[in-house]
């Protein structure tokens, strides 16, 4: 086994501790995939953007990531064990795949950073639009809907604690919803006696019950549009995975740096 200088040892146990950090954070991001793609929140449908005429899916933009995450983190923590037994047996061959792993990962990650960043754009631009021509195109309006988009929009409605994406009056053109001509606002749309009953059990009780017809700042939330909450919520959310993945990627960069110093002090030793 080589005898390294006392910078190149440094860098050898400090590659080591890293990559013992690797298995925390390769963890987490396994942990963080899982999460994301078994998450089942009623909002997450008002992210399917444009599934007919467009090929920008938040949805399956988030669902992407989370795979992402699900096989970066298996792979770190497989690349950190190799990282691990490289740096402590001093093994060039064994250094030399991980580097290598490691770049593919990192690029393989950079790209995952640079399509969530993109999305946040998107948002801007697509979602809003869509929201509200959905609204107008597909919105029932009942409590008691199986219908996603609705179901969804209700959700965020109760959740948020307001009423349509910019202006309430967009439920005036809502062609689905067979309400009375005096009807105003869904029953979303209203204060609940209890949110919570709703979220839980899809039961709306409301504070007053003329809300639907006669909406006021007091009884209903239609002075709260939903779009701010919303493109709150799903900034949010991508904020977290970018994070954890910017996270690795910088960990990943020390690791390479450190691997090819030790890999090249141990030719010295070899020539």
């Amino acid at each position: 086994m080589a005898d390294l200088g006392c910078g190149k040892s440094c860098m050898k146990y400090i590659l080591f501790v890293i990559n013992f950090l690797f298995f925390i954070l390769g963890a987490a991001a396994f942990g963080l995939g899982i999460w994301a793609l078994v998450d089942k929140n009623k909002m997450n449908v008002l992210t399917k953007v444009g599934a007919d005429d467009s090929d920008f899916n938040v949805t399956g933009l988030l669902e992407s990531a989370a795979i992402v995450l699900l096989v970066g983190g298996g792979a770190i923590l497989l690349i950190g064990f190799l990282g691990c037994c490289g740096a402590m047996k001093q093994n060039k061959c064994l250094l030399g795949l991980y580097a290598f792993f490691l770049i593919i990962i990192l690029i393989v990650e950079l790209a995952a950073i640079i399509i969530a960043a993109v999305f946040q754009g998107k948002v801007q631009d697509e979602l809003k639009d869509f929201l509200k021509k959905n609204i107008n195109t597909t919105y029932e309006g009942k409590i008691d809907t199986k219908e996603e988009f609705s179901l969804g929009l209700d959700y965020a409605q109760v959740y948020f604690q307001c009423c349509g994406i910019d202006s309430y009056k967009e439920f005036e053109g809502a062609t689905k919803w067979n309400h009375s001509a005096n009807v105003i606002i869904p029953k979303t749309c209203c204060k609940l006696k209890d949110k919570d009953e709703y979220l839980k059990d899809q039961k709306a009780v409301l504070e007053d019950e003329n809300c639907p017809t006669s909406p006021t700042g007091t009884n209903s939330n239609i002075n709260e549009p939903c779009w701010d909450s919303i493109e709150s919520y799903l900034k949010d959310r991508i904020a977290i995975v970018i994070g954890i993945a910017a996270g690795i990627v910088a960990l990943e960069v020390v690791c390479v740096i450190f691997t090819c110093c030790i890999i090249s002090e141990l030719r010295k030793y070899d020539s």
